[in-house]
């Protein structure tokens, strides 16, 4: 049975709703155009400023079923109330459990009806589903949760060397800054940008975005040097 852990509540476990739909919506992209005299077609200036398309807020539906509703329905409807309603909560589903989203969450009050014994959730979410566990480090895979159909199992630390040590990182469609931990001191490169970092310094790479796809990083020292980052997906 498939449920949805809001915050740290199970519909099921916690609530006694049963999910009977889901309506998981797609984020729009945030595009802008501009007609030029003299000019076929448009000039699309989508990504000229930040380099990369950014996305409207996705929405996310989810109908329940109240168990013993001629009963219950009320009572249950104000514990979803009382512990959801206009707050901003992170969004876990059994089916897709890689990953979670972040929204605000609101009970639609015209599609709830005691009548048919339902509940209707909307979440006004953020339009990424973020990675649920931070790649690389300290957070290793698991066999209980591992996708065996797309999922990566990454190294947790690799050694460098006083020659150039090119380590190549795969980061999702979410594009996301980079922390970095070493043993000693090394000299990176990543996408033009240049660090010294100390002996057993941690230091997130701000102004580093990877992309999509593989990012090379460059290392120029010895240590043990662990690469975490936190991407996500649409």
């Amino acid at each position: 049975m498939d449920t949805v852990t809001f915050g740290t509540k199970n519909s099921y476990t916690d609530f006694g709703l049963i999910l009977s739909s889901k309506d998981i919506g797609i984020p729009k992209p945030k595009t802008k155009d501009v007609n030029v005299p003299g000019m076929d077609g448009k000039l699309d200036l989508t990504d000229v400023l930040t380099e990369d398309v950014k996305f409207e807020n996705r929405k996310l539906q989810f109908t329940f079923t109240v168990i013993d509703h001629f009963n219950g329905w009320s009572t249950r409807l104000s514990q979803v109330m009382n512990y959801l309603h206009g707050e901003y909560l992170k969004i876990q589903m059994d089916w897709d459990f890689e990953y979670y989203y972040m929204g605000r969450c609101t009970v639609n009050k015209f599609k709830s009806n005691k009548r048919t014994g339902t509940i209707v959730i909307d979440v006004d979410a953020e339009p990424w589903k973020y990675d649920n566990k931070t790649k690389g480090g300290n957070s290793p895979w698991t066999w209980d949760d591992f996708n065996f159909i797309n999922g990566e199992i990454r190294p947790l630390t690799y050694t460098t060397y006083s020659s150039p040590t090119f380590i190549q990182v795969n980061n999702g469609r979410k594009p996301c800054s980079p922390t970095i931990h070493t043993t000693n001191a090394v000299h990176v490169e990543i996408l033009g940008h240049t660090y010294d970092l100390n002996a057993g310094q941690t230091k997130t790479l701000t102004d580093v975005l990877m992309s999509p796809g593989i990012n090379t990083f460059m290392f120029t020292g010895n240590s043990e040097v662990t690469i975490t980052f936190k991407g996500g997906s649409l």
